[in-house]
């Protein structure tokens, strides 16, 4: 019996790598003789870097940047030959805050375009930038100030760096855009397909989780249309509709615009450094695992992106997830069964800070129907 284990990460709880040894444990306390494949995996948000950098034998190097509050923090970059990884989710993103300080009009990018300079002075030649978990919607504005490009407001001074800075924006300069950008390959790494602009755009659907309030975002998504336009003046190209435009609050669109790059799937990525489907091929059963699985997840998760692997080649996904919704449309779509690892009565407090012990806890449980197909 071999069974590949193929989680990403519970986020506020366990990275991918903390639950699939977790999942691992509660195996072999069932049966040592099952012999287990452990791929963590990611989509391109939080926990894609040490996911990949783990995958692909690197090393994690921090620096002081600036923080998505304006204040210095330290931030990771992992380093595999000459490629830099680089997650936005851990120096502009939203597990950096507080609730009460989530405010795209005060949140900025700006210590992402620091770490994208220093990879290039450390010497790399692709930049691979993990574009989820953002707690902004700047455009971009923020990273391509670092990287010397200017916003102006009418009055022709630099508008602040954040969401509010956007929507002033009057005038661009790129004349002074450092030129070690045009030299090296870069390429957004995506979990979502949104548009940058409009009604599936940045704003419309991941500004509420920022704090963008509703009745704000029409005036926001309309400014964003408006930087788009300009900057179309300059690169002669519209990239508003360009599918993973609207990741992050625009950065994939800036990412496209002014630096060249390419978007790419983050599950594709992943899944290909891994083998993923090479160790599928070959097993008896699949367990997989996230945050939160319900209808959404069939939209680019991680755990849908298993499945239609797994499908392939007939075999039987297991999922697992702290909370469940949906679970006769999840069943439809091929999952063999869902289970919840967070009894009904459980604090969520508590159920995030014992997440590792209640996720071996359930897999344990359930094995015998896993195995045998109760």
């Amino acid at each position: 019996m071999k069974i590949v284990i193929a989680p990403d990460s519970f986020k506020e709880s366990m990275n991918a790598m903390e639950a699939a040894l977790s999942i691992q444990s509660a195996i072999h306390h069932y049966d040592s003789t099952i012999e287990t494949i452990c791929t963590p995996l990611a989509d391109g948000g939080e926990g894609t870097l040490e996911t990949l950098v783990y995958a692909m034998q690197g090393i994690i190097k921090t620096y002081q940047v600036t923080g998505p509050l304006f204040e210095p923090i330290e931030a990771p970059i992992g380093y595999v030959g000459k490629i830099a990884i680089i997650e936005c989710a851990k120096v502009c993103g939203l597990e950096l805050l507080l609730e009460n300080q989530k405010n795209p009009y005060h949140t900025t990018t700006y210590g992402l375009g620091e770490l994208i300079i220093e990879a290039m002075h450390a010497g790399a030649k692709k930049l691979m930038i993990c574009l989820g978990g953002s707690a902004t919607n700047d455009g971009g504005i923020g990273m391509l100030t670092a990287l010397g490009v200017r916003f102006y407001n009418q009055q022709k001074c630099d508008v602040k760096l954040t969401m509010q800075g956007l929507v002033e924006i009057c005038d661009i300069d790129i004349s002074h855009i450092n030129p070690m950008i045009q030299e090296v390959q870069v390429i957004g790494v995506c979990d979502v397909k949104n548009p940058l602009c409009g009604k599936q755009g940045a704003t419309y659907i991941y500004g509420g989780q920022k704090g963008v309030l509703l009745e704000d975002m029409p005036h926001i998504d309309q400014n964003m249309e408006k930087y788009a336009r300009l900057v179309d003046q300059y690169y002669g190209c519209d990239y508003r509709f360009y599918s993973g435009a609207g990741a992050a609050g625009g950065l994939g669109y800036a990412l496209l615009a002014f630096c060249q790059g390419t978007l790419q799937p983050g599950f594709d990525i992943v899944s290909k450094v891994v083998a993923l489907e090479t160790h599928i091929a070959t097993c008896d059963k699949v367990i997989v695992g996230e945050g939160k699985i319900d209808r959404q997840t069939q939209y680019g998760k991680t755990p849908y992106g298993v499945l239609k692997i797994a499908q392939k080649y007939h075999k039987d996904v297991f999922a697992f997830a702290g909370k469940i919704e949906d679970r006769d449309i999840l069943k439809k779509l091929g999952f063999k069964n869902v289970y919840s690892i967070t009894p009904e009565d459980m604090a969520l407090a508590y159920a995030l800070k014992n997440g590792r012990s209640q996720l071996e806890k359930c897999v344990f449980k359930h094995m015998e129907e896993i195995i045998h197909e109760i």
